[in-house]
């Protein structure tokens, strides 16, 4: 199966995960979750704040579907 992911601002790199363009990641339907996910992507779980699939929050433990869009963000501080 085929997901969309996109890496906001710190958590994007050039390999795995980008801002600008959404990258197409393929899954086994048996590993299809937002943990194996963030695996596959070498994003570091811990500074990850929020994951949306299809525009809603999600957990680790959420399941994907072919097509699926998701986006992984940042904690974002202020001053």
């Amino acid at each position: 199966m085929k997901i969309n992911v996109k890496c906001f601002a710190s958590l994007s790199n050039d390999d795995t995960c980008r801002h600008d363009q959404p990258i197409s990641i393929t899954l086994g339907e048996d590993n299809a979750t937002i943990g194996n996910l963030i695996d596959h992507v070498r994003v570091p779980e811990k500074e990850i704040a929020t994951v949306f699939v299809n525009g809603r929050r999600v957990g680790r433990d959420g399941r994907l579907a072919d097509g699926d869009r998701v986006a992984f963000v940042p904690a974002v501080g202020g001053m």
